[in-house]
């Protein structure tokens, strides 16, 4: 067959496609099956997305690319031209191979899967056997050149094949070491670092009230007719008002701290708002939760009268709207509560505010409410009676979308949402823009809109769950903005504002959220149906669970951040969105001070539910709400089987590095650098303190 320039692309282009064919097709068998055996070498579960399986296949097709057109050009023919020119070429496949595999090992921030690589070589040298069986039946009369299996185990045991062999060996050694030595895996991590760096940006933080600090402030907001003040509403039930002209006085205006009982995992004061006539009706509305009832809790929202002369007065003003029965998990409880451009009251329910009856025509949970709390709007609708707390003091605006429906209570306005946490409207639209908190690998960003379905529990992102939807409802679906996959920090999204201010340059237009754990800031555009990417352009200074809480613009245009900090003592702040220059917050130095402070163990049971209760289970025996959907089984850490064979060094190498490191799954992330070295001792005590605690006799 005569060699010509189409005949070379044209084969060219079917290596590069038999390339593609062989990643998917590895992807997908080792999703269910493993190439290496833990026998021979005990590799980590690793999580790689639909997204990432595509960046993995550009980089091996440009890879081999460059392979085959090097090879063409100087061989002058292709690579099917003979089995001996072929098996020339896979030498060639092995050191591109590998190239290949080392880039994505060390200069990008894909999470680095061994088996998949293994799959591919396998399957793609499967592949290309065929290929070239099949091609020179096909296209050549005469075929004595030999078995093709024979001429490829000949050419591999030459001096370029052997060395092609040592070099394919590299990556797979790197990645036991990597998930076996924590010392090489800092320096594989300071590579990919390296490689990967945090782009400059235009934009950082200072405090915005210096000196005052706050037991975990959850939001900060100005009052309708109030310029020089701010409220911020701390996780414990208390709301301070802070005037910003006079020495940053600070006062007490709500206390609801003797009515919530404990305050962990996700529970507490959540969310407020003031009534946007506040000047004739100075109302606020708080949403909290109380854990004081044996066997449930209970997610409330309450008015209070700001016009009251004393503290007292204005505590006995609660009045309750909805008191919702719920799990005694602690989890999912939404917070957002914001009055629209339209006057009505909108309230975020997470999928936690359930009792054992699940369908939207008989509980409130999972979306957004709309309310008439003024109780002003012609023709509204007095709601239903409710079995499972208090639905009162309000009406139902008659335009609400699900009036009709007999499935769905009337007082929803959107559904399908996991855990509303924060949510905003765009001042110069109207629309509502909201963060979901996703569960073991999504987040998300929803644009909300009137009777839409975003698709929680059988959607996460934009991939099935594998769960069942709690309820058939006929109604239309809506899937997010923007989403993006967990990483080791990056997996709690903090719902922000859009920017309609020219205060800030450049982000004119953006929407501007952050995630709770990571603590970073990000900006996107807000004029788009789907986004793929997002910038980050600040970072607070206290992250994973001391992080930022929420995201708000003042009237003035600044916008303002609330990080919580520690729940042992005051140092959650209020931060200034401001330029680079006039920045004054930085990442504090971790303290490597290996020696405990005392031991709390009722700080440090808190400290395990908030970061651990998630997946492990409040108690600790693998029974937590997400831990079905994570794929691998979860330890029992109650058992005194899990700690016969483990010792508390184990413990603290799997908390300090992470499920990888130790060999174990990824979504268990590494822990060092953000927690404090003693609270990871502590947490160690703590976690060998379980058998004894949950096995008395």
């Amino acid at each position: 067959m005569k060699n010509n320039k189409k005949q070379m692309l044209f084969i060219a282009v079917a290596q590069l496609l038999v390339v593609s064919l062989a990643v998917i097709v590895s992807y997908y068998f080792t999703r269910e099956y493993r190439i290496i055996p833990r026998a021979i070498i005990r590799l980590p579960e690793v999580y790689v997305g639909y997204s990432d399986l595509i960046s993995i296949v550009k980089v091996f097709a440009v890879t081999f690319l460059l392979q085959i057109l090097i090879l063409q050009f100087y061989k002058r023919d292709h690579a099917l031209n003979s089995k001996r020119r072929f098996a020339g070429e896979y030498v060639a496949y092995l050191f591109a191979y590998t190239s290949a595999s080392l880039y994505l090992f060390l200069a990008t921030t894909i999470n680095y899967d061994a088996q998949l690589i293994a799959g591919f070589g396998i399957f793609s040298t499967i592949f290309y056997i065929i290929f070239i069986t099949l091609f020179m039946k096909l296209f050549r009369s005469e075929n004595s050149e030999g078995n093709i299996i024979i001429i490829l185990v000949k050419r591999m045991i030459s001096f370029t094949g052997l060395l092609a062999v040592i070099y394919f060996s590299v990556p797979l050694i790197m990645g036991k070491a990597f998930t076996s030595d924590r010392d090489i895996a800092n320096k594989i991590t300071q590579v990919r670092i390296w490689f990967n760096p945090v782009e400059s940006s235009d934009w950082g933080l200072k405090n915005k009230l210096p000196g005052l600090t706050f037991a975990q402030p959850v939001l900060v907001k100005q009052a309708p007719n109030e310029d020089s003040t701010l409220y911020v509403l701390e996780r414990g039930g208390i709301i301070k008002k802070i005037s910003l002209v006079e020495e940053l006085q600070s006062e007490v205006v709500i206390d609801v701290s003797d009515k919530m009982g404990d305050v962990e995992i996700e529970n507490g004061a959540l969310g407020f708002a003031f009534n946007p006539g506040f000047e004739n009706k100075p109302y606020l509305y708080l949403y909290y939760t109380d854990t004081r009832p044996q066997g449930f809790q209970y997610n409330r929202l309450s008015r209070f009268d700001m016009s009251k002369s004393s503290l007292e007065e204005v505590n006995d003003s609660e009045t309750i709207l909805l008191e919702l029965q719920r799990s005694d998990s602690g989890f999912h409880n939404g917070g957002s509560v914001e009055f629209g451009p339209d006057g009505y009251f909108y309230i975020g329910l997470g999928e936690g505010v359930h009792t054992e009856v699940e369908t939207s025509d008989q509980v409130l949970r999972s979306g957004i409410l709309r309310l008439d709390v003024n109780i002003e709007a012609q023709n509204s609708i007095q709601p239903e009676p409710f079995s499972y707390g208090l639905a009162q003091n309000y009406r139902i605006p008659n335009d609400n979308p699900f009036i009709s429906n007999s499935k769905i209570r009337n007082e929803y306005w959107a559904l399908g949402l996991r855990n509303p946490f924060r949510f905003t409207f765009d001042s110069k639209t109207g629309d509502l823009w909201l963060g979901d908190i996703g569960s073991t690998i999504w987040e998300e960003v929803n644009r909300i809109e009137k009777g839409m379905h975003y698709q929680f529990p059988f959607i996460e992102g934009n991939q099935e769950s594998g769960v069942n939807s709690w309820e058939s409802l006929d109604i239309p679906q809506q899937g997010p903005i923007y989403t993006y996959e967990h990483n080791a920090y990056d997996r709690a999204v903090i719902g922000g504002v859009v920017n309609r201010s020219d205060l800030y340059k450049g982000l004119e237009g953006k929407y501007i959220f952050a995630d709770n754990y990571s603590a970073k800031i990000f900006v996107m555009d807000a004029d788009k149906e789907k986004i793929e990417s997002v910038k980050l352009i600040a970072r607070a200074n206290q992250y994973a669970q001391r992080g930022i809480s929420s995201v708000v613009q003042l009237k003035n245009g600044e916008i303002l951040v609330t990080t919580l900090g520690a729940s042992s003592e005051p140092s959650g702040e209020v931060l200034l969105l401001v330029a680079a220059e006039q920045a004054d917050v930085v990442e504090p130095e971790v303290n490597t001070s290996d020696v405990p402070e005392e031991y709390d163990e009722a700080a440090t049971a808190s400290l395990f539910a908030v970061n651990c209760g998630r997946c492990h289970g409040v108690n600790g025996d693998g029974k937590g709400p997400d831990s079905a959907l994570l794929g691998v089984e979860m330890p029992d850490l109650t058992s005194p089987l899990y700690h016969h064979s483990r010792s508390g060094d184990d413990i603290k190498k799997i908390i300090e590095i992470g499920g990888a490191g130790v060999g174990k799954s990824p979504l268990m992330p590494p822990w060092k650098g953000f927690l404090k070295p003693e609270e990871i001792e502590h947490l160690v005590i703590y976690i060998q303190s379980l058998p004894e605690k949950h096995h008395k006799h």
